[in-house]
């Protein structure tokens, strides 16, 4: 029986999307008849836990984004600077476009609960799920210090080289990835559990379903129009029929949204790209870097989820706060972690910070940011190949001889 239960335990932690997608559903389940006592068990852990991520969120952040910032100078001048900008760009106005949208329509989704006057609300009280008891870990920076003095860092590094320093950021970086990894992320769908299970007991369950579906619907008709427009744009740049350019991406597409990994996706995304046309030195270059660096679907699936959560939880925002939010979240992300998950990870301290989330508007945020996971990564992925062709044409040399493209059976 032993047995058994550690294989159930190794599958569902090396599949997390599984994992999550499963303990949504047992907790909605084990909320309609589990005891109060029970209940609090979990809300225990969970107030621990958010805790524990609390602390391990900023290290993340400066861990990450240092060595990101460090890694650009290993690219080559025009190439770089073209990649890195249009990669950001298009995350940025990929999260606005989203904000647009989402603030015009969710209203009209949320408005059910103008008639009960509350977005929650049910027969047990905040009292009778309160935690037994509670652990604090004060982060040893909050998430603003942490992104600032990433900046220093990477930049000191690129200016001076410093190889002290970026050895001990690196490490940083291996010790943090390992506690997400090894402890945070297998922990994270007992967590998902004992949310939705209060969820369900405090009568939130019913308004929360009810009120996302509607929002995943639009979400992925945003997702389409955002990888139309990129392809549309980079078929005008390279003068390539722009849905050919998408169907050549389309295996690219399929596999991140099994894998939910940008990098698991790397060999078949590199495969794709190199028959669209492009030069290799372009394909192999821009390809491995859009994987860390280009996020419009995960802007997408971010912002819907949190302009959605905030207009639940009754909680005000403005455009100039979003704007403020989508632009550091697109620098806060940087080489994310290339496994599911790992980009809501990294934003958590964002979302916390720059739009006052609670922990329960957190752990929703980041339940669903999961489960939807695979639907981000695809579109990241496939966008890659949009941008890779706006690079090519923008620093191709006018040689005839310069155009590769790669054949699948010769791989």
């Amino acid at each position: 029986m032993k047995e058994k239960l550690l294989k159930i335990w190794g599958f569902f932690s090396r599949n997390l999307i599984v994992a999550v997608v499963t303990m949504i559903a047992l907790g909605i389940v084990f909320g309609l008849f589990a005891p109060l006592w029970f209940v609090r068990i979990f809300t225990t852990f969970n107030t621990i836990f958010s805790s524990l991520l609390s602390f391990t969120v900023p290290l993340l952040i400066l861990a990450l984004v240092t060595v990101a910032i460090a890694d650009t100078g290993n690219g080559a001048g025009k190439m770089l600077v073209i990649t890195v900008l249009l990669a950001y760009v298009s995350t940025v106005l990929a999260g606005m476009f989203t904000y647009g949208v989402s603030d015009i329509v969710f209203p009209k989704i949320v408005t059910m609960n103008a008639e009960t006057g509350s977005s929650f609300g049910g027969a047990v009280s905040a009292e009778d799920l309160a935690p037994y008891f509670t652990f604090s870990f004060p982060p040893i920076m909050d998430t603003m210090s942490a992104l600032l003095l990433s900046f220093m860092f990477g930049l000191a590094i690129l200016k001076f080289k410093m190889p002290v320093i970026k050895g001990f950021v690196t490490e940083l970086r291996d010790v943090v990835m390992m506690i997400i990894t090894k402890v945070v992320l297998p922990l994270l769908p007992v967590y998902i559990f004992g949310m939705f299970m209060k969820m369900q007991v405090s009568g939130e369950m019913k308004m929360v379903t009810h009120v996302y579906l509607k929002v995943i619907v639009v979400m992925v008709i945003l997702f389409i129009v955002v990888l139309l427009a990129q392809y549309a744009i980079a078929g005008i740049v390279s003068h390539k029929n722009p849905f050919k350019l998408l169907k050549i991406m389309f295996p690219a597409l399929i596999t991140a949204l099994a894998s939910s990994s940008s990098a698991a996706t790397l060999p078949v995304t590199l495969r794709c790209a190199g028959k669209m046309g492009a030069r290799k030195n372009v394909v192999d270059f821009v390809i491995p870097m859009c994987a860390n660096i280009h996020l419009s679907g995960a802007a997408v699936r971010t912002v819907a989820i949190t302009v959605a959560t905030m207009l639940m939880f009754g909680v005000p925002y403005t455009t100039m706060q979003f704007l403020g939010f989508v632009m550091i979240f697109s620098i806060t992300v940087l080489a994310a972690p290339g496994i599911p998950g790992g980009v809501i990870m990294a934003a958590v301290g964002m979302i916390e910070v720059m739009l006052g989330f609670s922990p329960d508007m957190i752990a929703i945020t980041v339940s669903l940011s999961i489960a939807l996971d695979s639907l981000g990564t695809a579109v990241n992925v496939c966008g890659d190949g949009a941008l890779m062709m706006i690079v090519d044409a923008w620093t191709k040399e006018k040689k005839p001889d310069q155009t590769h493209t790669r054949q699948v059976g010769n791989q």
